[in-house]
């Protein structure tokens, strides 16, 4: 018997000669071969030992090849299939396909190299799928108990102090944004991540904001712009579990080991997500969102075109959020030089169009109204509200400081300066307590 800690590569044919010359050649490599020559007998005895790798001849007395594979479909999902055939029958190879889903085909006879370097592919296949099943019932049952201190959270809300009740209103004001149990799931995702570092707070949520806005100024549909926004809550998943220093740690300071680790995050995000249907979309762009214009990112190396647009965007997204928090240049830059270092990228590191659509983006992030305000355009002011903001003309004069009351003889400038010169000032009110309540 083989160590429990060592992967088991099962080969099946009817042809003694033939599983004794395959465990000849693989019996140096660093996992344990088991062989069975009768094709009834190798799906107990495959369910009984749950190998890595399953090789199967086509054309076998009892089960074939096809037959064996989908036997153990249910049995061994995560297992690679390796299907061995010596005969040009393509139907019984689309069959053994279908039925059997296997990963890869090798004909007879077959080239020794070739061999061990397939089952070397196919032990990293079945191993990245077990480790995707891990980290997604890893993150099931996280969301499980999230959920359920929420519950207790609600519970206790009516005993809350007024600071604590307002922050409930804050926070049932996004979950009314979001609408769907199935975006409250994604926002409950970015917490978990985030939590594995405090400097990491907030990010995820900056990132998810300013890709929304540059989406639109790009005029991305509807539904790109949705699986952007989620993408930008999610891009770190596949960072679960590193530790915090190396989180904290600026990538050009980390040395070579690290920066391979950080590196494969992008695909074990696109991993933890690729079960989830609705997430596909998602899980492309966070593969993808670290490789470069010019080609030299990472995990693939592609470049322009072929990086997906919602990929893009986040690239310049995260990379302008890191920039000011300091973990992407020595030390952290303020917002006028973050753009210069994004500018300088464009073509090279960036998309030039997605450089082109962040300062608008940005523009209408520091516009949009906050919770605790509305945006009242100057023609429609009345007297007695108070500003949430500077009021300032278009010649740049302060005409009313922020929690100055609307006076009537400003809401005549206001009115003959729209009537006159057709100018309408956005002005930014304080919400009435009685709105906020509703």
């Amino acid at each position: 018997m083989s160590d429990t800690n060592t992967p088991v590569v099962f080969v099946i044919d009817d042809e003694v000669n033939v599983v004794n010359a395959i465990k000849r050649t693989l019996r140096s490599e660093n996992y344990h071969v088991e062989v069975c020559t009768d094709s009834t007998e190798a799906v107990a005895i495959a369910k009984q030992i749950q190998p890595l790798v399953v090789m199967c001849d086509m054309r076998m007395p009892g089960l074939d090849g096809s037959e064996v594979f989908a036997a153990l479909r249910t049995e061994l999902p995560l297992a690679a299939k390796i299907l061995l055939t010596g005969y040009a029958d393509i139907k019984s190879t689309i069959a053994a396909i279908n039925q059997g889903e296997i990963d890869r085909y090798l004909t007879k006879p077959w080239n020794d190299d070739e061999l061990r370097e397939v089952i070397r592919q196919q032990l990293d296949l079945a191993a990245l799928r077990r480790e995707r099943e891990t980290l997604t019932q890893s993150l099931a049952v996280k969301v499980d108990e999230l959920e359920i201190l929420n519950r207790e959270l609600d519970q206790r809300v009516e005993a809350r102090t007024q600071e604590i009740y307002q922050t409930n209103l804050f926070l049932e004001h996004s979950y009314q944004q979001l609408h769907t149990q199935f975006l409250n799931s994604v926002k409950v995702f970015s917490n978990l991540i985030e939590m594995s570092s405090p400097l990491m707070a907030g990010h995820g949520r900056r990132v998810a904001e300013i890709a929304r806005f540059i989406g639109l100024e790009m005029k991305l549909l509807d539904s790109e712009i949705q699986n952007l926004y989620i993408a930008g809550l999610l891009h770190d998943i596949g960072k679960i579990g590193l530790p915090e220093k190396v989180l904290n740690t600026p990538y050009t300071q980390l040395d070579a080991a690290n920066k391979l680790v950080i590196a494969k995050h992008c695909e074990k995000g696109q991993l933890a997500l690729m079960a989830l249907p609705e997430l596909h979309q998602v899980a492309t762009y966070i593969a993808n969102h670290h490789e470069r214009m010019d080609g030299r990112g990472y995990p693939h190396g592609i470049a322009g075109p072929e990086i997906p647009i919602g990929a893009r965007i986040l690239a310049v997204a995260e990379d302008w959020d890191e920039l000011q928090m300091g973990l992407l240049a020595s030390q952290k830059l303020g917002m006028d030089q973050a753009i210069e270092f994004i500018k300088q990228g464009a073509g090279k590191r960036y998309d030039s169009e997605v450089v082109k659509a962040l300062p608008a983006a940005l523009h209408q992030i520091q516009y949009m109204p906050k919770s605790t305000e509305k945006m009242v355009d100057s023609e429609k002011i009345l007297p007695g509200q108070i500003l949430s903001r500077d009021l300032v003309s278009p010649e740049g004069m302060l005409l009313m400081a922020k929690g100055g009351s609307v006076t009537t003889r400003l809401v005549e400038y206001l009115a003959t300066l729209y009537q006159k010169e057709k100018i309408s000032l956005k002005i930014y009110c304080e919400t009435p307590k009685t709105a906020q309540s509703k």
